[in-house]
């Protein structure tokens, strides 16, 4: 049976850490009955919403290989990519190390594969692409991290 890889976000600490400062934040301002402190604490707890969505969205992050389909969600959707239709694979930066954007065949739209916030998912995501689609156009950040998987003993 197919699963999906676990989810490598550290969200408890930032969360724990964010929840504290602006509770004592909060008391503090609220406590000085300064003019206005109404508003600066319905702004710190719109902030703090803010951060509490980001995080919610980071630790949705999903991969899960089946065969030639790698089914991934970055956000909202779940898409199934294909990977004998996969023409080109580029490398970005995200706050939690590289991700990949795919290009599948007769398809406009430009995928995000969220390999850094999965355990073992740049591995995964690689290997995959190997087997499926050798002849894909990688960028020289793909190139550079498959032969970096290769040295670690992680991909073959």
């Amino acid at each position: 049976m197919v699963h999906p890889l676990e989810s490598s976000y550290r969200w408890r600490t930032p969360v724990a850490v964010a929840s504290v400062g602006a509770l004592v934040t909060a008391s503090l301002v609220a406590e000085s009955q300064a003019a206005g402190w109404l508003a600066v604490v319905a702004l710190l707890l719109a902030l703090w919403l803010g951060f509490l969505g980001v995080v919610w969205l980071r630790t949705r992050a999903f991969m899960m290989q089946d065969g030639p389909i790698l089914k991934v969600r970055r956000f909202r959707e779940f898409v199934e990519l294909d990977g004998r239709l996969v023409e080109q694979v580029r490398e970005t930066l995200s706050p939690n190390g590289l991700c990949y954007r795919v290009r599948l065949a007769g398809d406009d739209t430009s995928y995000y594969v969220p390999a850094a916030m999965l355990k073992t998912g740049h591995s995964t995501f690689f290997d995959w692409l190997l087997t499926w689609a050798p002849d894909a156009d990688l960028d020289k950040g793909c190139r550079k991290t498959i032969e970096t998987l290769k040295t670690r003993g992680l991909l073959e």
